[in-house]
């Protein structure tokens, strides 16, 4: 392990979920350097499925569903079992953070910020007042309060209407016109919103493509980052193609947010790059480490350096990623294929040019499904393609509508905000 940690050991790392594309490229990584992986598994169709790099898997309740009931299970696991580090791949972090004393006394590694720094990168309205404080540009954005000023917001259009907790693309809409800002502002979830005294944010469509960035920090201090540029999109908005960018102005937005929240662990956000100016908007961020396969193939191996992290060594700072690093997620590829209605065809074409190393393949390494390391990825891809190639509408059910099993819903931010009950 680099930065003072051992490089020679072999951890016993406990993965907070198995369904994600995080967790899987967290595993992917994990698994090449001969770490022992082990992790919660509740249920379903997920990433991780068959991964020969999976050592151990512990059943646990749905994190979407239930956080506190999930927070139960996997402190019994981590009581009963002999981990060295946890590593919160997706929201986890959210709750993990809400009770990080009570998981710190159990003697595993782990790096989560406190609380109250996850309240505001969690909340969108809060994020936005942070980023106008600090001085990072953001598109123009407007905070709603009701339906009627959500309405009145026709200026800003085309733009994204935000829940102020939403995530893996659930809640947000893109609205182009008054008749769709009109068909928003009348659902359910922006509705229950209002009713509950909260603010809808309403962001003007900036043109470009996306700058997905991650990064470690250190007690507010950055130790690790990693910049790549979304150069195709796969389903529901996830990245099928990428490439690896350096980009110092992000670097320099992203310790400046990390330190002005003491944050500890991981942090992603993302942005809306201005390809003539090389300058960015920031859009989102996320409270955890978002695909992390490129940023190793690159010579940033931020997986790493968060094990390192976790056993509390010392880091110094980041080290500076070879840009040019080409990656891609052919089953999002795929997929997308479906989402849009191209049918068939473009799916049957899509899986022989990456057969062929053609086009988007050219040069590019496999970060979702690597199918020489870890075979057992063929049979997820396999079986999805299969499925979509029998009915391309099959896709809805494949990705699902609600929230992920392994993601935080309104209703569970909710109740990890309100005093736990013992």
């Amino acid at each position: 392990m680099a930065d003072g940690a051992d490089p020679g050991r072999r951890y016993r790392v406990l993965l907070t979920e198995a369904s994600s594309a995080s967790a899987r490229e967290v595993l992917t990584v994990l698994g090449r350097r001969r770490h022992e992986v082990g992790v919660m598994d509740s249920g379903g169709l997920n990433f991780t499925a068959l991964s020969r790099w999976v050592k151990r898997r512990h059943r646990s309740p749905r994190f979407s569903a239930d956080p506190e009931r999930y927070l139960d299970a996997l402190y019994q696991v981590l009581t009963h079992s002999s981990y060295d580090i946890l590593l919160p791949t997706h929201e986890q972090l959210i709750a993990l953070s809400r009770h990080r004393e009570e998981f710190s006394r159990l003697g595993v590694g782990l790096a989560v910020p406190g609380f109250e720094a996850v309240r505001t990168a969690q909340d969108k309205a809060a994020a936005v007042r942070l980023f106008a404080e600090l001085g990072l540009p953001q598109p123009d954005t407007a905070l709603v309060a009701d339906e009627s000023e959500l309405l009145a917001q026709t200026g800003r259009l085309p733009a994204y209407v935000k829940l102020p907790v939403a995530t893996s693309s659930r809640g947000v809409w893109r609205v182009a016109d008054p008749a769709q800002l009109s068909g928003t502002a009348a659902l359910p979830q922006v509705r229950e919103v209002f009713a509950r005294g909260g603010e809808v944010l309403v962001q003007r469509a900036l043109p470009g493509p996306i700058v997905m960035a991650q990064a470690l920090f250190d007690r507010g201090s950055l130790v690790g980052a990693h910049t790549v540029l979304r150069k195709r999109e796969g389903v529901q908005g996830s990245a099928s193609s990428k490439v690896s960018l350096d980009l110092p102005e992000v670097h320099r937005h992203l310790a400046e947010l990390g330190g002005a929240l003491d944050w500890h662990g991981p942090l992603s956000v993302d942005a809306v790059l201005d390809e003539r100016r090389r300058t960015v908007h920031h859009i989102d961020v996320n409270p955890r480490l978002v695909e992390p396969v490129n940023a190793e193939l690159a010579g940033t191996d931020l997986v790493q350096r968060w094990l390192a992290l976790s056993c509390g060594a010392e880091l110094g700072p980041p080290p500076r990623a070879r840009a040019g690093v080409r990656t891609h997620m052919l089953l999002m590829a795929v997929v997308r294929h479906a989402e849009v209605g191209r049918g068939r065809r473009a799916i049957l074409t899509e899986l022989a040019r990456a057969a062929a190393g053609r086009g988007w393949y050219e040069g590019s390494q496999e970060e979702l499904l690597p199918l020489r390391a870890d075979p057992a990825g063929a049979l997820l891809l396999g079986a999805v393609s299969g499925c979509l190639l029998l009915s391309p509408r099959l896709w809805r059910r494949l990705a699902g509508s609600g929230a992920p099993a392994h993601a935080l819903s309104p209703e569970g931010w909710r109740r990890l905000t309100e005093p736990r009950a013992h």
